[in-house]
């Protein structure tokens, strides 16, 4: 007789399918699709730690969600990614304050000046490098005892221009590439330990500075599929996906929300 999984009940696909009392890293998390994680974690039940390089950026955060309605809680700490020793309080910290770490999303990035790459500043290279790639790498690093120890889920934040590589991006393109690569090294060397590593390779999604610079004024309605721009909370709700139990067979993936499939081209608008 052919082996089947058990069927499964109501109950058991909603466990599944939830953070709900996990705790939670989230780094960049003070706007955009940062925060929109928090938010859907938070608002899921799960103890999230949110960091951002300036303090007051994410105490502003932590207050409003935790005076929400919500079943979960935020603590908020003050994290340079690109500083090895600030990450590593960032560690203590959220041990500290909740025993360990299920789930860590590192989302903390920044695009630099962009440009055609032979006009790319050293310095401004080093910085995007720093931030996006080595900056996952030093979070990643400092939680690696926490993670390894009961097993849990690494979520990255890389981007479709480390897919595609785009002109006038080259440092983020390069980055984001190697974020995308790098989880998959973890993925392979952490699955004995019951790590997940996944990754997220967001288009064109409607944070503050693509608004800005699409000069939108409105965020887009969800129940559009032909639409090249997405929602900060579409891309948390893939995040959460990839964090909870129903992804516990996806590892070393990169989950692409980016609407219908095009090559990187800046949406008409």
């Amino acid at each position: 007789m052919p082996v089947r999984d058990e069927l499964p009940t109501t109950e058991s696909v909603r466990e599944r399918s939830t953070v709900e009392g996990t705790t939670a890293v989230v780094t960049g998390a003070s706007s955009g699709i940062g925060r929109a994680i928090a938010e859907t974690f938070v608002a899921d039940g799960a103890a999230v730690v949110i960091c951002s390089r300036t303090q007051a950026d994410v105490d502003a955060v932590a207050e409003e969600l935790n005076e929400a309605d919500r079943p979960g809680e935020v603590l908020a700490v003050e994290c340079d990614v690109t500083d090895r020793e600030s990450v590593e309080a960032l560690a203590e910290a959220t041990v500290e304050e909740f025993g360990g770490v299920d789930i860590l999303v590192n989302n903390a990035g920044g695009t630099g000046e962009g440009g055609p790459l032979h006009q790319v500043d050293p310095e401004d290279w080093d910085g995007v490098i720093e931030v996006n790639l080595t900056g996952t790498f030093n979070v990643t690093h400092a939680f690696a005892d926490a993670l390894r120890e009961d097993g849990g889920a690494v979520v990255n934040t890389a981007s479709m221009a480390g897919r595609y590589g785009v002109a006038g991006m080259g440092p983020y393109s390069a980055a984001k590439a190697g974020v995308a690569d790098l989880t998959r090294v973890l993925a392979s060397e952490w699955a004995d330990d019951d790590v997940r590593v996944n990754a997220v390779n967001p288009g064109f999604i409607a944070t503050p500075p693509v608004m800005e610079m699409l000069d939108l004024t409105e965020i887009p309605d969800r129940e559009s599929v032909a639409r090249d721009i997405g929602t900060p909370h579409e891309v948390a709700d893939a995040v959460r996906f990839l964090a909870s139990d129903a992804a516990s067979f996806i590892t070393g993936q990169t989950i692409a929300p980016t609407g219908p499939p095009h090559t990187f081209s800046p949406p008409e608008v």
